[in-house]
C-alpha cells in the first residue's frame, strides 16, 4: 500500500463543478477528485484501489473503487467474498472513539453485516442501523465502484477515515487515517422538479409498488390516494396487488377520478391502469411480466405505446430474475420481428428487485441473454439495435434516487436501495421529466402546492412511486393544435444513460426535440 510519512498529514479540500446525484453511476464525480490511490496487487482477494471524498451542506460522499465486482451489502460467492468496512473519526481526535489504524473511530460501518458501530462513548459500543446516519450506498447490484452518502450533521469540520476489507486485511490508507477538511462553501441545490407537465400531450407514467395490496388497507388507502391524485398520471403500473380485484381497483380510482379507466391484471397479480384502451395484451411473457399495447388517439399520436409491467423475484433469487430478464429480451426481439408495429415506443417499469448480480441489469439494457439454449442468442433491444435506457428518477427537491427504504429500521436491515426502474426505448421516444416521490424529502411549500402530507409516502408503502413524462411521437397533422410544437426546436441532449449533457465530440448522444422526435448523433472531430 501507499505509505504516508508519519511527519506528513495529507489534508484535502476539493470542490466539484456540479452537485452529486446519488444514483450509483458516478458520472457526476469529477475525475480529478480521486484523492487516494492504493498499490495494485497488495491483496490476495478483493483489492481496494482508490477512493474519493466530497461533501455539501447536507451530506458527505465517498466513492470507492475495487479491482473486482462485489455486492457491497451481501456475500454472493467465495470468488468475490469481501467484508468492506469504513471507519470514521468524526472529530479527527485519536483519543476518542474506537482506536484503530491510528484514528479514533466513532462510526464503524460494516456494510455486509448491515450495521454501524456507535463508538462515540467507547468502550461502550452500540450497534445501530444504517438509517442512524442516513447511509445510502449505491448501486444496489454488484459493481466494482460504489458511492456512499452519509448525513454530515454530526461531523466536525475535520474528519479522518479509512476503508478496510476484513477478509484480506487490506486497508486504505494502510497505517493511518485519511484527513479530510469539509468544504462549507458547497451546496447540494439542484433544480426543483415540479409535478406539472410541460406539455399536456406528454404521457405521464407512474410505477408504484403499493406493498401488500396497500389500497385495501384502511390505514394506507388515503395516503396512496393522495399520491395518485397529485400527479395526474395517464398510465400506472402497480406491483404487489395480487389480492386486489379489478373491480376493487376500479372502485378505488372512482373515489378520486371521473376518468373512464382501463385495467389489466398480469399473471403475477400486478395491475396496469390506463386512461387509454388496450389494443393488445400479453400475459405469457413471463410469470413476473405482463404487457399491454396502449391504443393512443391517432388524431394526436403517430404511434401507440407498449407498456410492460414487471415485478421480478425478490432478494437472493438471482436465477429467477435472470430468467425473467432473458424472457423480457426474447419478447422484445419478437416485437421487433413483427409482433407489434415497427418503431412502437416501449417502457418496462416496475419493482425489478435488482439487488444481486449485475448480469440481470445488463441483460435488460443490452439484450445479453444468459440461457441462450432456451431463449435465443439475444440482441440489442431498442429498435435501432442499441441498448435501451435506464431512467434515473431523483427526488423532487433532493439529490437522492433510491426507491425503497425500511420502515422502522434496526441494525441488520438493508440500506435504502434503488429497486424500482423505468427502462425505455430511447430511439423512438424521449423523456421530458422524471422524478421519485418522497414526501418526507419535500419542503412545506412543495407539499402544500401538491396537496400532500409529509408522511404520505412513508405510511403508504416501503417503496416510492417513480414518475416519467413520455414524449411519444405526435401525428404530423397536429401542427394546427395550439399545444403542438410548431418548429423542431432542440430541448436537450442526453447520454446513453439518460443524463442531460452538452455536445461531446466522438461520443454517441441523443438529441431531443420539441416535436417528440429524437436523433442519435456522433459528432466526429
Amino acid at each position: 500500500m501507499n505509505k504516508l510519512s508519519i511527519f506528513f498529514i495529507l489534508i484535502i479540500k476539493i470542490s466539484l463543478s456540479q452537485p452529486i446525484i446519488v444514483d450509483g453511476f458516478l458520472t457526476d464525480w469529477n475525475p480529478n477528485t480521486t484523492i487516494f490511490t492504493d498499490d495494485l496487487g497488495d491483496s490476495p482477494g478483493i483489492d481496494l484501489l482508490n477512493f474519493s471524498v466530497y461533501n455539501d451542506e447536507k451530506n458527505i460522499y465517498f466513492r470507492l473503487k475495487l479491482n473486482n465486482e462485489i455486492d457491497l451489502t451481501d456475500s454472493l460467492d467465495l470468488l468475490t467474498y469481501s467484508k468492506i468496512r469504513l471507519f470514521i473519526d468524526k472529530d479527527n481526535n485519536p483519543q476518542t472513539g474506537y482506536p484503530t489504524n491510528s484514528i479514533g473511530s466513532e462510526y464503524g460501518i460494516d456494510f455486509q453485516q448491515k450495521h454501524i458501530w456507535d463508538d462515540i462513548d467507547y468502550p461502550n459500543s452500540i450497534k445501530k442501523s444504517f438509517y442512524w446516519l442516513n447511509l445510502v450506498p449505491l448501486p444496489s447490484v454488484t459493481s466494482n465502484e460504489f458511492e456512499i452518502s452519509l448525513d454530515r450533521s454530526t461531523f466536525s469540520d475535520t474528519i479522518s477515515f479509512y476503508f478496510k476489507d476484513e477478509v484480506n486485511n487490506d486497508k486504505m490508507p494502510n497505517n493511518e487515517g485519511f484527513v479530510y477538511i469539509l468544504n462549507n462553501n458547497t451546496t447540494s441545490s439542484l433544480p426543483i422538479i415540479t409535478f406539472d407537465k410541460s406539455d399536456s400531450l406528454k404521457i405521464r407514467l407512474m410505477s408504484y409498488n403499493v406493498r401488500a395490496n396497500g389500497i385495501l388497507d384502511p390505514s394506507r388507502r388515503e395516503q396512496i390516494k393522495n399520491i395518485l391524485k397529485s400527479t395526474n398520471s395517464d398510465v400506472f403500473t402497480f406491483n404487489e396487488t395480487g389480492n386486489i380485484s379489478l373491480a376493487e381497483m376500479e372502485t378505488f380510482f372512482n373515489e378520486f377520478s371521473s376518468t373512464n379507466w382501463y385495467m389489466f391484471k398480469t399473471n403475477n397479480g400486478d395491475i396496469t391502469v390506463s386512461k387509454y384502451p388496450f389494443s393488445q395484451s400479453f400475459n405469457n411473457i413471463d410469470n413476473k411480466i405482463g404487457g399491454n399495447l396502449i391504443d393512443l388517439p391517432d388524431s394526436i399520436y403517430s404511434t401507440d405505446l407498449l407498456v410492460l409491467n414487471g415485478h421480478l423475484a425478490c432478494c437472493y433469487s438471482d436465477i429467477a430474475r435472470q430468467i425473467s430478464a432473458d424472457k423480457f429480451i426474447k419478447f422484445i426481439l419478437d416485437c421487433k420481428n413483427g409482433l407489434i408495429p415497427l418503431n412502437t415506443p416501449f417502457v418496462f417499469a416496475g419493482d425489478m428487485n435488482l439487488v444481486g448480480y449485475r448480469e440481470q441489469y445488463e441483460t435488460i439494457l443490452n439484450g445479453t441473454i444468459s440461457d441462450t439454449a432456451s431463449f435465443g442468442i439475444g440482441g440489442y433491444p431498442d429498435w435501432d439495435n442499441t441498448p435501451i435506457v435506464d431512467l434515473v428518477c431523483r427526488f423532487n427537491e433532493d439529490n437522492q434516487s433510491y426507491t425503497w427504504d425500511k420502515y422502522n429500521p434496526s441494525a441488520g436491515d438493508y440500506a435504502p436501495g434503488r429497486l424500482d426502474f423505468i427502462f425505455y426505448s430511447n430511439s423512438v421516444m424521449s423523456i421530458d421529466k422524471s422524478f421519485t416521490i418522497s414526501t418526507e424529502h419535500m419542503s412545506a411549500n412543495f407539499l402544500s402546492d401538491n396537496h400532500l402530507d409529509i408522511n404520505d409516502t412513508k405510511e403508504a408503502s416501503d417503496h416510492f412511486p417513480i414518475v416519467a413524462d413520455l414524449s411519444v411521437p405526435l401525428n404530423s397533422n397536429l401542427s394546427t393544435n395550439p399545444l403542438a410544437p410548431k418548429t423542431k426546436k432542440l430541448i436537450k441532449i442526453i447520454d446513453t444513460m439518460g443524463r442531460e449533457t452538452r455536445p461531446i465530440p466522438n461520443t454517441p448522444l441523443i438529441y431531443l426535440y420539441e416535436d417528440g422526435s429524437i436523433e442519435k448523433k456522433i459528432i466526429l472531430k
